[in-house]
């Protein structure tokens, strides 16, 4: 179907938004980092999974920092 609008293809936004992004001063970026984090605390938050998400997210940092610790343990000097 040929459509008369010209939807841009997902590629095409990554490519805008990651332009856009690295426009953005230092400072900026920051904030912008920090918003979207404090944004999705909110929702974790609000949800009715709240519980869930929080003890998938702490389970998620504590195998972050085992797989750091067991990376740094095979490959230390």
């Amino acid at each position: 179907m040929d459509l008369p609008i010209k939807f841009p293809s997902d590629v095409e936004v990554i490519v805008e938004e990651a332009a856009r992004f690295r426009a953005l001063s230092p400072e900026s970026r920051l904030r912008s980092i920090r918003g979207l984090l404090a944004a999705g605390a909110l929702m974790m938050q609000r949800s009715p999974r709240a519980t869930f998400l929080r003890d998938l997210t702490l389970e998620q940092e504590r195998r972050a920092r085992l797989a750091v610790k067991e990376f740094i343990a095979r490959h230390a000097g």
